[in-house]
C-alpha cells in the first residue's frame, strides 16, 4: 500500500517537477564525482597506457572521456588546425574531477580550471633517459625560455606519476614541480609488456607476428632494433645491418612513428631485415631473442622482458650535447653492453655470455615500484582523487 502522501504528490504537477529536478541534480553530482578526462597528444588514437587505463576505469563504473590527437613540433604540421581540439580539451577539463595527461596540454597548464579538479601527469615514458621539458629550455633541442614561460609549460600539475626515485628527480626538474607531488606507480604498459613477453598475451601475439613474417625463426635469432627519434637527422641502420650476419640473425627495425612512413618499402632490400609498421615494439618482445635500443625509454621498459638488451649509442656525444641525457651509460650496471661501434656490438651479441645480473640491477634502479597489476594501481590512485 502506498504511503498517504504519495497520492497527493502524484496529483501535484509542481511537486512532481521539483522531485524530478532533485533526482536529476543528485544523479549529476553522483556522475560528476566519477568523471575523468584523459588527454593525449601522442597519437590520433588511444595509446597503450590510455586504452588500458580507460578500460580499467570503465570496469569500475567511472565516466571517462578520452581526447587523443597527435601534435608534434614538426613544422610541416599546421598547429592552427589543432585549436578546435584545444577547445574540446578545455570543455572536458571544466566538467571533470580528475584530468590525466601523458604530455603537455595547453588548457591544463594555461587556463585556470574548476576548484577541486586534480591534474595528474602520467607522462608517456616510463623513465627520463633523455632530457625534456624545462631541462632543455634554452638549448638547441628545447624551447626558448620566453616560449616556455608564455605557454606555462608543464604548469599546474597536482601529481606526477613515475616508477622510481631516480626518475622522480628528473621529472621534478623537467616539470618544475616538488618531490611532494610525485606518486610512485608504474604505467599500464608494464602489465602489457610482462604479458606479451612471457604471460597470457605471449602465444597469441607471437603467432600473429610469425603469420605476417613467416621467414622468422628457422634456426636464426630475431633481433629487435628500436632507436629513438633524432630531430633533423635520420637513424644509421645500415652500419648495424652490415655488422650482423644475416645467416645468424633476422633484424627487425622499429623506427619512431615520425620516421616510419614508407619504411615497409625497404623490406626485401636487405636479406634478413624487416622494417615493420604493423606491430608495436612491445608486441615484438614476444618473439625477439635480443633487443637493441639507444636513448629511448625502451631501454628501461625492455628490461621487463628478460631478454639480452644492448644499447647502440653511435652518436652519444652529439646526442648528449644537442638534446641532453639524464643517464650516464658508462656508470650504469648496463655499461658492459653499451656500444658506439656496430662491429663491437655484433661481436658481443655473438659471444652468447650475457650477464643478466647487470640487466636486473639496471632495471631495479629505474623501476623500483611493484610491477604487479600497475593498471589497477594507477586506477586506484586516480579514483581516490
Amino acid at each position: 500500500m502506498a504511503e498517504p502522501g504519495a497520492a497527493l504528490l502524484n496529483r501535484c504537477p509542481r511537486l512532481i517537477l521539483q522531485r524530478k529536478l532533485i533526482c536529476v541534480k543528485i544523479n549529476i553530482m553522483k556522475k560528476r564525482n566519477k568523471r575523468i578526462a584523459i588527454i593525449s597528444r601522442e597519437s590520433n588514437s588511444r595509446t597503450l597506457d590510455v586504452a588500458m587505463l580507460e578500460e580499467e576505469l570503465l570496469k569500475r563504473g567511472v565516466r571517462v572521456r578520452v581526447l587523443s590527437r597527435l601534435l608534434t613540433k614538426d613544422k610541416s604540421i599546421k598547429a592552427i588546425g589543432y585549436l578546435g581540439h584545444v577547445v574540446k580539451q578545455e570543455a572536458a577539463i571544466l566538467v571533470s574531477d580528475v584530468v590525466v595527461l601523458d604530455t603537455y596540454c595547453i588548457p591544463a597548464s594555461m587556463i585556470p580550471h574548476r576548484r577541486g579538479t586534480k591534474v595528474v601527469q602520467m607522462w608517456h615514458a616510463l623513465s627520463a633517459v633523455k632530457k625534456f621539458g624545462w631541462q632543455t629550455v634554452g638549448k638547441e633541442g628545447g624551447s626558448s625560455e620566453r616560449t616556455a614561460r608564455l605557454m606555462k609549460m608543464h604548469h599546474g600539475y597536482d601529481y606526477v606519476v613515475c616508477a622510481s626515485d631516480i626518475t622522480a628527480k628528473h621529472f621534478c626538474e623537467a616539470f618544475r614541480t616538488g618531490r611532494d607531488r610525485i606518486i610512485k606507480c608504474g604505467l599500464p604498459r608494464i602489465d602489457y609488456i610482462k604479458s606479451v613477453a612471457c604471460g597470457e598475451r605471449h602465444d597469441d601475439t607471437a603467432e600473429k607476428i610469425k603469420a605476417k613474417y613467416p621467414q622468422l625463426g628457422g634456426g636464426k635469432k630475431t633481433i629487435l632494433y628500436a632507436p629513438t627519434f633524432r630531430r633533423g637527422k635520420g637513424v644509421d641502420v645500415q652500419s648495424l645491418v652490415d655488422a650482423l650476419d644475416s645467416d645468424d640473425y633476422d633484424l627487425v627495425v622499429k623506427l619512431h612513428p615520425l620516421y616510419r612512413a614508407g619504411t615497409s618499402e625497404q623490406n626485401g632490400g636487405n636479406t634478413g631485415v624487416i622494417y615493420d609498421e604493423t606491430f608495436s615494439s612491445y608486441d615484438w618482445l614476444s618473439v625477439a631473442d635480443i633487443i637493441i635500443s639507444d636513448y629511448s625509454s625502451l631501454v628501461i621498459e625492455a628490461t621487463l622482458a628478460d631478454r639480452p638488451m644492448f644499447i647502440y649509442a653511435y652518436d652519444l656525444e652529439d646526442y648528449s650535447s644537442n638534446t641532453g641525457l639524464n643517464m650516464d651509460f658508462e656508470s650504469e650496471p648496463i655499461a658492459p653492453y653499451v656500444f658506439r661501434d656496430a662491429k663491437e656490438l655484433a661481436d658481443s651479441i655473438g659471444k652468447n655470455d650475457y650477464d643478466f645480473n647487470a640487466l636486473y640491477a639496471f632495471r631495479d634502479r629505474y623501476i623500483d615500484v611493484d610491477t604487479n597489476n600497475c593498471t589497477a594501481a594507477l586506477a586506484d590512485i586516480i579514483e581516490s582523487l
